[in-house]
């Protein structure tokens, strides 16, 4: 189980990377070509070049593990105006919630289900992050966002 287990967040993890490799390689790879020519070979939309604003406003990935009873990482670090591109998943046969009251965000997650989402650190703070259901059983985390 623990191999499967490891495993599975290997390959998420490779997902995630391979994601935000690829959005970074649109963005920066449209400036990077040169030639004002198009090549009609490839026809896509124009993409505007990378900038420093556009380069920090890009997405980082973020793993979350729901288990019986735990959520992994314990602690998440961020600085106001960071954007994660979460990948959450639940492990384990009970269902769970990826809850954080002061960030408004509160997604349920069925057994083995996978859910991605963007999320946007607005303000500064530390945050309590847990599982409507077992917050009891000790599964909590904190989220901690600095200027």
């Amino acid at each position: 189980r623990a191999d499967a287990l490891e495993a599975k967040r290997a390959c998420l993890r490779r997902v995630a990377a391979i994601s935000v490799a690829l959005a970074l390689l649109g963005i920066i790879g449209s400036g990077a070509c040169g030639g004002d020519e198009q090549s009609p070979e490839i026809q896509g939309p124009t993409l505007p070049s990378a900038t420093p604003e556009t380069a920090a406003a890009t997405a980082e990935s973020l793993l979350i593990e729901l288990d019986d009873f735990y959520i992994d990482p314990k602690e998440i670090q961020g600085t106001v105006g960071q954007t994660y591109a979460v990948t959450a998943f639940s492990e384990g046969q009970q269902t769970h919630t990826l809850t954080i009251d002061a960030l408004g965000i509160d997604r349920e997650f069925a057994p083995s289900e996978t859910q991605e989402f963007s999320l946007t650190l607005k303000k500064a703070g530390e945050f309590k992050v847990y599982c409507r259901f077992h917050r009891a059983q000790g599964m909590t985390a904190v989220l901690r966002v600095s200027e």
